[in-house]
Protein backbone atom coordinates (compact mmCIF):
# COMPACT_ATOMS: atom_id res chain seq x y z
CA UNK A 1 0.00 0.00 0.00
CA UNK A 2 1.49 3.28 -1.15
CA UNK A 3 2.01 6.06 1.58
CA UNK A 4 -0.30 8.55 0.57
CA UNK A 5 -3.06 5.29 0.75
CA UNK A 6 -1.68 4.54 4.41
CA UNK A 7 -2.15 8.82 5.45
CA UNK A 8 -5.28 8.93 7.75
CA UNK A 9 -7.84 12.15 6.85
CA UNK A 10 -6.84 13.91 9.67
CA UNK A 11 -2.89 13.27 8.59
CA UNK A 12 -3.96 14.46 5.02
CA UNK A 13 -5.98 17.85 6.93
CA UNK A 14 -2.77 18.42 8.53
CA UNK A 15 -0.09 18.63 5.71
CA UNK A 16 -2.72 20.55 3.70
CA UNK A 17 -3.04 22.88 6.61
CA UNK A 18 0.94 23.02 6.93
CA UNK A 19 1.25 23.64 2.62
CA UNK A 20 -1.00 26.17 3.78
CA UNK A 21 0.72 27.95 6.10
CA UNK A 22 4.06 27.85 3.92
CA UNK A 23 2.83 29.18 1.08
CA UNK A 24 1.01 32.13 3.16
CA UNK A 25 4.59 32.87 5.12
CA UNK A 26 6.20 33.01 1.60
CA UNK A 27 3.84 35.52 0.92
CA UNK A 28 5.07 37.53 3.64
CA UNK A 29 8.44 37.16 2.75
CA UNK A 30 7.19 38.33 -0.47
CA UNK A 31 6.23 41.35 1.18
CA UNK A 32 9.34 42.20 3.17
CA UNK A 33 11.21 41.99 -0.22
CA UNK A 34 8.90 44.50 -1.77
CA UNK A 35 10.17 47.38 0.90
CA UNK A 36 13.85 46.79 -0.51
CA UNK A 37 12.82 47.08 -4.10
CA UNK A 38 11.00 50.34 -3.62
CA UNK A 39 9.29 53.19 -1.26
CA UNK A 40 6.58 53.75 -3.49
CA UNK A 41 3.72 52.79 -0.61
CA UNK A 42 1.37 52.61 -3.43
CA UNK A 43 3.11 49.80 -5.38
CA UNK A 44 3.30 47.93 -1.97
CA UNK A 45 0.30 47.88 -1.01
CA UNK A 46 -1.40 47.22 -4.15
CA UNK A 47 0.95 44.23 -3.91
CA UNK A 48 0.10 43.60 -0.78
CA UNK A 49 -3.40 43.10 -0.88
CA UNK A 50 -3.79 41.66 -3.81
CA UNK A 51 -1.26 38.48 -2.06
CA UNK A 52 -3.97 38.82 0.63
CA UNK A 53 -6.68 38.34 -1.50
CA UNK A 54 -4.87 35.84 -3.95
CA UNK A 55 -3.95 33.39 -0.68
CA UNK A 56 -7.16 33.84 1.50
CA UNK A 57 -8.88 33.69 -1.37
CA UNK A 58 -11.18 36.85 -1.23
CA UNK A 59 -13.29 38.83 -3.90
CA UNK A 60 -11.71 42.33 -2.98
CA UNK A 61 -9.44 43.88 -0.49
CA UNK A 62 -8.50 47.42 0.97
CA UNK A 63 -5.84 49.44 2.86
CA UNK A 64 -6.91 52.06 4.52
CA UNK A 65 -3.82 54.44 6.03
CA UNK A 66 -4.26 56.14 9.41
CA UNK A 67 -3.32 60.15 8.58
CA UNK A 68 -0.97 61.94 11.09
CA UNK A 69 -3.41 63.75 13.23
CA UNK A 70 -5.16 59.81 13.53
CA UNK A 71 -8.52 61.28 13.27
CA UNK A 72 -9.24 59.92 10.15
CA UNK A 73 -8.51 57.06 7.35
CA UNK A 74 -8.25 57.15 3.70
CA UNK A 75 -8.19 54.46 1.50
CA UNK A 76 -4.43 53.61 -0.07
CA UNK A 77 -6.01 50.76 -1.91
CA UNK A 78 -9.57 49.93 -3.10
CA UNK A 79 -9.76 46.92 -5.29
CA UNK A 80 -13.14 47.46 -7.13
CA UNK A 81 -13.89 50.97 -6.91
CA UNK A 82 -13.25 53.83 -9.28
CA UNK A 83 -9.82 55.01 -7.92
CA UNK A 84 -11.58 57.78 -5.64
CA UNK A 85 -9.90 57.75 -2.31
CA UNK A 86 -12.37 56.80 0.52
CA UNK A 87 -11.96 58.47 3.85
CA UNK A 88 -13.31 57.35 6.87
CA UNK A 89 -13.36 59.16 10.31
CA UNK A 90 -12.09 57.09 13.67
CA UNK A 91 -14.75 55.38 15.35
CA UNK A 92 -17.62 54.90 12.60
CA UNK A 93 -18.11 52.00 10.37
CA UNK A 94 -16.01 48.69 10.23
CA UNK A 95 -12.93 50.23 9.60
CA UNK A 96 -13.14 53.10 11.55
CA UNK A 97 -14.15 50.84 14.34
CA UNK A 98 -11.52 48.33 13.73
CA UNK A 99 -8.67 51.26 14.29
CA UNK A 100 -10.50 52.50 17.48
CA UNK A 101 -10.36 49.52 19.25
CA UNK A 102 -7.57 47.47 17.77
CA UNK A 103 -8.76 43.95 16.72
CA UNK A 104 -9.33 42.59 14.16
CA UNK A 105 -13.07 42.03 13.43
CA UNK A 106 -14.47 38.88 11.45
CA UNK A 107 -18.05 39.09 9.96
CA UNK A 108 -19.84 36.18 8.48
CA UNK A 109 -23.14 38.69 7.94
CA UNK A 110 -21.98 42.59 7.60
CA UNK A 111 -25.35 43.29 7.21
CA UNK A 112 -26.95 42.22 10.50
CA UNK A 113 -24.13 44.80 11.81
CA UNK A 114 -25.25 48.72 12.59
CA UNK A 115 -21.76 49.46 11.91
CA UNK A 116 -21.56 48.63 8.09
CA UNK A 117 -21.91 51.02 5.72
CA UNK A 118 -24.61 49.53 2.90
CA UNK A 119 -24.17 52.60 0.64
CA UNK A 120 -21.03 51.33 -1.08
CA UNK A 121 -22.39 48.10 -1.78
CA UNK A 122 -25.75 50.13 -3.21
CA UNK A 123 -23.47 52.55 -4.92
CA UNK A 124 -21.14 49.87 -6.70
CA UNK A 125 -23.96 47.19 -7.31
CA UNK A 126 -21.32 45.17 -4.96
CA UNK A 127 -23.00 42.12 -2.26
CA UNK A 128 -20.12 41.88 1.04
CA UNK A 129 -21.07 38.78 2.41
CA UNK A 130 -18.45 38.85 4.76
CA UNK A 131 -16.00 40.70 5.93
CA UNK A 132 -12.32 40.15 7.59
CA UNK A 133 -10.96 43.47 9.19
CA UNK A 134 -7.66 43.97 10.80
CA UNK A 135 -5.40 46.52 12.83
CA UNK A 136 -1.43 47.31 11.04
CA UNK A 137 0.97 48.64 13.68
CA UNK A 138 4.45 49.67 13.52
CA UNK A 139 7.26 48.79 15.33
CA UNK A 140 6.30 50.48 18.15
CA UNK A 141 2.56 48.89 18.79
CA UNK A 142 0.75 51.95 17.14
CA UNK A 143 -1.26 51.73 14.99
CA UNK A 144 -0.99 52.80 11.09
CA UNK A 145 -3.38 51.43 9.08
CA UNK A 146 -6.02 48.91 8.83
CA UNK A 147 -6.52 46.03 6.49
CA UNK A 148 -9.67 44.64 4.86
CA UNK A 149 -10.84 41.54 3.28
CA UNK A 150 -14.32 41.33 1.46
CA UNK A 151 -16.13 37.50 0.58
CA UNK A 152 -13.94 34.52 0.97
CA UNK A 153 -15.16 32.28 -2.29
CA UNK A 154 -15.30 29.32 0.43
CA UNK A 155 -16.42 28.88 3.67
CA UNK A 156 -15.92 32.37 5.80
CA UNK A 157 -12.93 33.91 7.55
CA UNK A 158 -11.27 32.03 10.06
CA UNK A 159 -8.22 32.67 12.68
CA UNK A 160 -5.78 31.40 10.28
CA UNK A 161 -7.03 34.24 7.92
CA UNK A 162 -6.91 37.05 10.92
CA UNK A 163 -3.39 35.66 11.63
CA UNK A 164 -2.16 35.89 8.35
CA UNK A 165 -3.71 39.35 7.26
CA UNK A 166 -1.82 40.99 10.37
CA UNK A 167 1.11 39.12 9.49
CA UNK A 168 0.98 40.96 5.73
CA UNK A 169 0.43 44.04 7.96
CA UNK A 170 3.99 44.27 9.52
CA UNK A 171 6.17 44.71 5.84
CA UNK A 172 3.54 47.79 5.08
CA UNK A 173 4.07 48.91 8.21
CA UNK A 174 7.92 48.85 8.26
CA UNK A 175 7.63 49.90 4.18
CA UNK A 176 5.27 53.24 5.83
CA UNK A 177 8.06 53.51 8.55
CA UNK A 178 10.79 53.76 5.77
CA UNK A 179 9.09 56.07 3.02
CA UNK A 180 8.01 58.65 5.82
CA UNK A 181 12.06 58.33 6.81
CA UNK A 182 12.98 59.04 3.31
CA UNK A 183 10.52 61.61 2.46
CA UNK A 184 11.89 63.67 5.89
CA UNK A 185 15.33 63.01 4.12
CA UNK A 186 14.64 64.23 1.19
CA UNK A 187 12.71 67.47 2.50
CA UNK A 188 15.57 68.52 4.71
CA UNK A 189 18.06 67.95 2.39
CA UNK A 190 15.59 70.40 0.13
CA UNK A 191 15.31 72.40 2.45
CA UNK A 192 18.45 72.96 2.78
CA UNK A 193 19.37 74.03 -0.55
CA UNK A 194 16.27 75.85 -0.42
CA UNK A 195 18.05 78.03 2.41
CA UNK A 196 21.30 77.99 0.85
CA UNK A 197 20.24 79.45 -1.94
CA UNK A 198 18.43 81.93 0.18
CA UNK A 199 21.68 82.84 2.42
CA UNK A 200 23.56 83.22 -1.30
CA UNK A 201 21.13 85.65 -2.21
CA UNK A 202 20.96 87.67 1.04
CA UNK A 203 24.94 87.98 0.82
CA UNK A 204 24.89 88.64 -2.72
CA UNK A 205 22.67 91.50 -2.09
CA UNK A 206 25.11 92.76 0.86
CA UNK A 207 27.32 95.83 -0.50
CA UNK A 208 30.49 94.61 -2.09
CA UNK A 209 32.07 97.89 -2.75
CA UNK A 210 32.77 99.29 0.98
CA UNK A 211 35.84 101.91 -0.69
CA UNK A 212 32.72 103.75 -2.85
CA UNK A 213 31.45 106.30 -0.25
CA UNK A 214 33.59 109.11 -1.06
CA UNK A 215 34.61 110.63 2.45
CA UNK A 216 34.35 107.75 4.78
CA UNK A 217 36.47 104.80 5.13
CA UNK A 218 34.29 101.37 5.84
CA UNK A 219 34.51 97.82 7.34
CA UNK A 220 31.41 95.78 8.04
CA UNK A 221 30.75 92.47 9.85
CA UNK A 222 27.66 90.73 9.19
CA UNK A 223 27.27 87.28 10.82
CA UNK A 224 24.17 85.56 11.08
CA UNK A 225 23.74 83.01 13.12
CA UNK A 226 21.01 80.97 11.02
CA UNK A 227 21.38 80.67 7.61
CA UNK A 228 19.84 83.46 6.29
CA UNK A 229 19.69 86.47 9.39
CA UNK A 230 17.33 89.34 9.69
CA UNK A 231 20.43 91.81 10.16
CA UNK A 232 20.39 94.09 7.25
CA UNK A 233 23.02 96.91 6.38
CA UNK A 234 23.59 98.74 3.17
CA UNK A 235 25.17 101.69 1.33
CA UNK A 236 22.60 103.41 -0.89
CA UNK A 237 23.63 105.88 -3.60
CA UNK A 238 21.75 109.12 -3.79
CA UNK A 239 21.88 110.48 -7.22
CA UNK A 240 23.36 114.34 -5.51
CA UNK A 241 26.13 112.51 -4.44
CA UNK A 242 25.24 111.34 -0.76
CA UNK A 243 25.07 108.30 0.80
CA UNK A 244 22.94 106.45 3.13
CA UNK A 245 24.42 104.27 5.85
CA UNK A 246 21.54 101.78 6.41
CA UNK A 247 22.15 99.27 9.71
CA UNK A 248 18.67 97.69 10.61
CA UNK A 249 17.38 94.21 12.86
CA UNK A 250 14.20 92.86 11.79
CA UNK A 251 12.31 90.61 14.99
CA UNK A 252 13.14 87.24 15.17
CA UNK A 253 15.74 84.74 13.71
CA UNK A 254 15.59 82.86 9.92
CA UNK A 255 13.60 82.94 7.03
CA UNK A 256 10.45 85.00 8.17
CA UNK A 257 12.88 87.71 9.25
CA UNK A 258 14.92 88.06 6.18
CA UNK A 259 11.65 88.57 3.91
CA UNK A 260 11.24 91.30 6.15
CA UNK A 261 14.78 92.50 6.07
CA UNK A 262 14.05 92.19 2.16
CA UNK A 263 10.97 94.22 1.91
CA UNK A 264 12.87 96.76 4.05
CA UNK A 265 15.53 97.20 1.75
CA UNK A 266 13.49 97.23 -1.26
CA UNK A 267 11.11 100.04 0.72
CA UNK A 268 14.77 102.33 1.30
CA UNK A 269 16.36 102.15 -2.20
CA UNK A 270 13.12 102.82 -3.84
CA UNK A 271 13.55 106.15 -1.81
CA UNK A 272 16.73 107.24 -2.50
CA UNK A 273 16.08 109.95 -4.92
CA UNK A 274 13.10 110.97 -3.34
CA UNK A 275 14.41 113.90 -1.32
CA UNK A 276 12.12 113.24 1.96
CA UNK A 277 13.65 114.29 5.10
CA UNK A 278 15.11 111.19 6.96
CA UNK A 279 12.55 111.29 9.67
CA UNK A 280 9.58 111.37 7.32
CA UNK A 281 11.36 108.56 5.51
CA UNK A 282 11.20 106.36 8.54
CA UNK A 283 7.77 107.34 9.17
CA UNK A 284 6.55 106.24 6.36
CA UNK A 285 8.67 103.19 6.28
CA UNK A 286 7.09 102.73 10.07
CA UNK A 287 3.67 102.74 8.40
CA UNK A 288 4.14 100.47 5.95
CA UNK A 289 5.98 98.02 7.96
CA UNK A 290 3.19 97.71 10.02
CA UNK A 291 0.47 97.42 7.27
CA UNK A 292 2.84 94.39 5.96
CA UNK A 293 2.77 92.49 9.34
CA UNK A 294 -0.23 94.34 10.84
CA UNK A 295 1.89 94.99 14.34
CA UNK A 296 3.30 91.48 14.35
CA UNK A 297 6.87 91.91 13.78
CA UNK A 298 8.63 94.91 13.75
CA UNK A 299 12.61 96.48 13.02
CA UNK A 300 14.77 98.74 14.48
CA UNK A 301 17.10 100.65 11.98
CA UNK A 302 19.66 103.40 12.12
CA UNK A 303 19.53 105.05 8.62
CA UNK A 304 22.35 107.75 8.41
CA UNK A 305 22.76 110.26 5.51
CA UNK A 306 26.34 111.18 4.78
CA UNK A 307 27.03 114.25 2.52
CA UNK A 308 30.99 113.98 1.61
CA UNK A 309 30.93 118.01 0.51
CA UNK A 310 30.14 119.14 3.98
CA UNK A 311 31.24 116.40 6.14
CA UNK A 312 27.87 116.79 7.51
CA UNK A 313 25.94 113.29 8.99
CA UNK A 314 22.36 112.93 9.18
CA UNK A 315 20.76 110.23 10.73
CA UNK A 316 17.04 108.83 12.28
CA UNK A 317 17.74 106.21 14.83
CA UNK A 318 14.70 104.09 15.42
CA UNK A 319 14.49 102.07 18.39
CA UNK A 320 17.91 100.81 17.07
CA UNK A 321 20.63 100.61 20.02
CA UNK A 322 22.51 103.95 20.31
CA UNK A 323 24.56 104.56 17.60
CA UNK A 324 28.43 105.65 18.55
CA UNK A 325 30.51 108.33 17.56
CA UNK A 326 34.38 109.18 18.36
CA UNK A 327 34.86 112.92 17.78
CA UNK A 328 37.81 114.72 19.36
CA UNK A 329 38.71 111.21 21.18
CA UNK A 330 35.34 111.18 23.31
CA UNK A 331 32.63 108.71 22.34
CA UNK A 332 29.08 109.76 22.62
CA UNK A 333 26.52 107.69 22.47
CA UNK A 334 23.33 108.61 20.12
CA UNK A 335 19.92 106.92 21.27
CA UNK A 336 16.87 106.44 19.58
CA UNK A 337 15.07 109.13 17.90
CA UNK A 338 11.96 107.13 17.81
CA UNK A 339 10.36 103.95 18.34
CA UNK A 340 11.29 100.68 16.06
CA UNK A 341 9.17 100.92 12.78
CA UNK A 342 6.29 98.42 12.19
CA UNK A 343 4.96 98.53 16.07
CA UNK A 344 2.61 101.41 16.26
CA UNK A 345 1.64 103.58 13.13
CA UNK A 346 1.24 107.25 12.78
CA UNK A 347 4.36 108.04 15.43
CA UNK A 348 6.86 110.84 14.88
CA UNK A 349 10.45 110.59 14.42
CA UNK A 350 13.25 113.06 14.93
CA UNK A 351 16.78 113.50 13.57
CA UNK A 352 19.91 113.80 14.94
CA UNK A 353 23.31 115.37 12.86
CA UNK A 354 26.73 116.20 13.31
CA UNK A 355 29.79 117.22 11.14
CA UNK A 356 32.92 114.83 11.39
CA UNK A 357 36.25 115.96 11.10
CA UNK A 358 39.34 113.86 9.79
CA UNK A 359 40.03 110.60 11.84
CA UNK A 360 36.42 111.02 13.69
CA UNK A 361 34.90 107.28 14.03
CA UNK A 362 31.03 106.42 13.41
CA UNK A 363 29.93 102.99 14.97
CA UNK A 364 26.86 101.43 14.51
CA UNK A 365 25.89 98.00 15.94
CA UNK A 366 23.27 95.46 16.32
CA UNK A 367 21.84 93.77 19.51
CA UNK A 368 23.16 90.69 18.55
CA UNK A 369 26.48 92.62 20.19
CA UNK A 370 25.16 94.00 22.47
CA UNK A 371 23.25 91.57 24.05
CA UNK A 372 25.47 88.72 23.75
CA UNK A 373 26.27 86.43 26.60
CA UNK A 374 27.84 83.18 27.31
CA UNK A 375 24.70 81.67 29.07
CA UNK A 376 20.72 82.35 28.78
CA UNK A 377 20.09 85.02 31.28
CA UNK A 378 23.95 85.96 32.14
CA UNK A 379 26.00 89.10 31.73
CA UNK A 380 25.88 90.94 28.14
CA UNK A 381 28.22 92.07 26.60
CA UNK A 382 26.52 95.35 26.70
CA UNK A 383 27.19 99.08 24.88
CA UNK A 384 30.18 99.99 27.52
CA UNK A 385 32.03 97.79 25.77
CA UNK A 386 31.68 98.33 22.43
CA UNK A 387 32.62 102.16 23.27
CA UNK A 388 35.70 100.87 25.24
CA UNK A 389 36.76 99.22 22.20
CA UNK A 390 36.09 102.34 19.92
CA UNK A 391 37.73 104.70 22.20
CA UNK A 392 40.99 102.56 21.33
CA UNK A 393 40.19 102.28 17.62
CA UNK A 394 42.64 103.84 15.19
CA UNK A 395 40.77 102.67 11.63
CA UNK A 396 37.74 101.12 10.57
CA UNK A 397 39.13 97.26 9.71
CA UNK A 398 40.77 96.90 12.86
CA UNK A 399 37.66 98.27 14.81
CA UNK A 400 35.39 95.83 13.71
CA UNK A 401 38.05 93.23 14.25
CA UNK A 402 39.07 93.95 17.78
CA UNK A 403 34.83 94.33 18.30
CA UNK A 404 34.21 90.34 17.22
CA UNK A 405 37.38 89.35 19.17
CA UNK A 406 36.07 90.93 22.49
CA UNK A 407 32.55 89.34 21.76
CA UNK A 408 33.99 85.88 20.83
CA UNK A 409 36.30 86.40 23.94
CA UNK A 410 33.32 87.23 26.46
CA UNK A 411 30.92 84.56 25.40
CA UNK A 412 33.54 81.95 26.17
CA UNK A 413 33.32 79.94 22.43
CA UNK A 414 29.36 79.42 22.62
CA UNK A 415 27.19 79.64 19.96
CA UNK A 416 25.89 83.21 19.37
CA UNK A 417 21.72 83.03 19.53
CA UNK A 418 21.46 86.30 16.91
CA UNK A 419 22.59 87.68 14.20
CA UNK A 420 25.48 89.85 14.57
CA UNK A 421 26.35 93.16 12.39
CA UNK A 422 28.77 95.76 12.91
CA UNK A 423 29.55 98.77 10.69
CA UNK A 424 32.38 100.87 11.43
CA UNK A 425 32.92 104.49 9.32
CA UNK A 426 35.76 106.54 9.38
CA UNK A 427 35.91 110.15 8.27
CA UNK A 428 38.85 110.71 5.42
CA UNK A 429 41.12 113.82 4.84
Amino acid sequence: MSDSKRCSPRARTTTSALRERVRRLGAVVEAGALTHQTLDLHVIAERIVAMAAERIGAERGSLFLLDRGGATLSSLVAQGLDGTPLTVKMGEGIVGSVARSGKALVLDDPYADPRFDRSFDEASGFLTRSLLTVPVRDRDGELVAVLQLLNRRRNGFGREDVRFLAELGVPFALALETARQHRAILERERLRKELQLAADIQRALCPKDLGRVEGLELAVLWKPCLEVGGDYYDLIPGKDGSWWLVVADVSGKGVAAALIASNLQAFLWSRRDSGEPLHELAAEGNDLLHRLTDGRKYATLVLAEWRPEARELRWVNAGHPPMLLRQGGAVKRHAATGPPLGLIPGLPYACGSAVLEEGDLLLAITDGVTEASAEQGGEEFGMERAAAGLERAREPEAAVRALHAAVADFVSGAALRDDVTVLCARCRA
